[in-house]
């Protein structure tokens, strides 16, 4: 967590970073940024927990690692 959760703010800062430099092109809304910004952050943190999740369920056997791979891809 100490590493994934520094590396998610910096790759969303980065990208509205970008989005903001787009944005002189085609203005956005207030409205339409705020929930923009409300989505990402929620996909991210639920992202990150979905993978501790999968890490915990499958540090007991590694049997199944590939079927979780999977399901993880699927998701994302």
């Amino acid at each position: 967590a100490l590493v994934d959760v520094p590396v998610f703010w910096t790759l969303m800062c980065l990208m509205f970073g970008v989005m903001l430099l787009i944005n002189r092109i085609c203005p956005l809304q207030a409205i339409d940024l705020l929930t923009l910004v409300v989505c990402v952050t929620g996909y991210g943190v639920s992202l990150v927990l979905l993978v501790y999740l999968i890490a915990f369920k499958c540090r007991k056997g590694r049997s199944n690692r590939y079927v979780w791979s999977s399901i993880f891809i699927l998701v994302s």
